[in-house]
C-alpha cells in the first residue's frame, strides 16, 4: 500500500513547490553567450546622453523574459532599453556615466526583471569614454621648399591632433599643387605632434607654389574627413 501511494505523495510536493507535476520553470531563451555588436563604441568625456544600437539575436520583450542592455565598469548599470526586434535593441547611456574617461563593458542580459533567478548574458563589447583629441593643426613644415628637379624628399610636419594609424583610421599628408590637384603622400605617424611624409620627385619636376595639409579618418568613408590648416611648400628654380 505504501509503495502505491508514494508516487502520489511525491507528486503532491511537486505541485505545491513548482506549480505542477512535470512542469518546468520559465527560463531565458537567450543563448548563454551570443555575439552582439554595438554602435557607436565610443564617446567623448562630457558628452550628453548617447543612444546605442545593439545588434544580436534572440532578444525578448516578454515582461517575464526581458532583454536589457547593461553598462559595466565593475559596478553594473542597467540602461534604459528599447526593444526594436529580436535582433536589435537601443539603449541610452546617460551623461552621468561619461564624466570621466572609462572603458565599459556593454552586454545584454535576458530574464525576469522581478525574478530572483540568474539572467542569461551575451558576450561583452567595450564602450570607451575618451578625452576629446586635440585639434588637427600644422604649426611647421621642414623643409618648407625644394629645388626643381629634387629627388624624393622627406618632410617633417609638426602640429597637434595626429592620431596613430588603426584599421579604419589613418592620418596622412596631402600635397596640394598650384593647379589645385591633391596628392596623398606616403606618411609615417611619429607621435601625436609629429609626422613625416615623402614628396615624390615627380611633384618637384617644375616650379610649384603648393600647400601641405594633414587629413585623417577612414580612407574609404563617404563623408567629409577632418583637415588641418595649410602650410605653403614651394618648389623653386635654382
Amino acid at each position: 500500500m505504501l509503495r502505491t501511494i508514494a508516487p502520489y505523495i511525491g507528486c503532491w510536493f511537486l505541485l505545491v513547490g513548482t506549480g505542477g507535476c512535470g512542469s518546468t520553470s520559465k527560463t531565458s531563451v537567450l543563448p548563454s553567450s551570443p555575439n552582439i555588436s554595438v554602435s557607436p563604441t565610443s564617446a567623448a568625456v562630457g558628452s550628453a546622453e548617447v543612444t546605442l544600437t545593439v545588434t544580436g539575436s534572440a532578444f525578448s520583450n516578454d515582461p517575464h523574459n526581458k532583454s536589457t542592455v547593461v553598462f559595466d565598469v565593475g559596478s553594473e548599470t542597467v540602461l534604459s532599453t528599447t526593444f526594436i526586434s529580436g535582433s536589435q535593441l537601443s539603449a541610452v547611456v546617460p551623461a552621468n556615466l561619461m564624466v570621466n574617461p572609462v572603458a565599459a563593458d556593454i552586454f545584454v542580459q535576458t530574464g525576469d526583471p522581478m525574478g530572483s533567478g540568474p539572467f542569461a548574458k551575451s558576450d561583452k563589447v567595450v564602450f570607451s569614454v575618451v578625452t576629446e583629441p586635440a585639434a588637427l593643426t600644422i604649426s611647421a613644415v621642414s623643409p618648407a621648399s625644394a629645388l626643381v628637379g629634387s629627388p624624393d624628399l622627406t618632410i617633417t610636419i609638426t602640429g597637434t591632433g595626429f592620431q596613430h594609424n588603426k584599421t579604419h583610421f589613418r592620418t596622412w599628408v596631402i600635397f596640394i599643387s598650384d593647379d589645385f590637384s591633391q596628392h596623398n603622400l606616403a606618411t609615417t605617424v611619429v607621435s601625436s605632434t609629429q609626422l613625416t611624409a615623402v614628396i615624390p620627385a615627380a611633384l618637384m619636376a617644375s616650379p610649384n607654389s603648393g600647400n601641405i595639409e594633414v587629413q585623417q579618418g577612414d580612407p574609404v568613408s563617404d563623408g567629409p574627413l577632418p583637415k588641418s590648416n595649410a602650410i605653403p611648400f614651394n618648389v623653386i628654380s635654382q
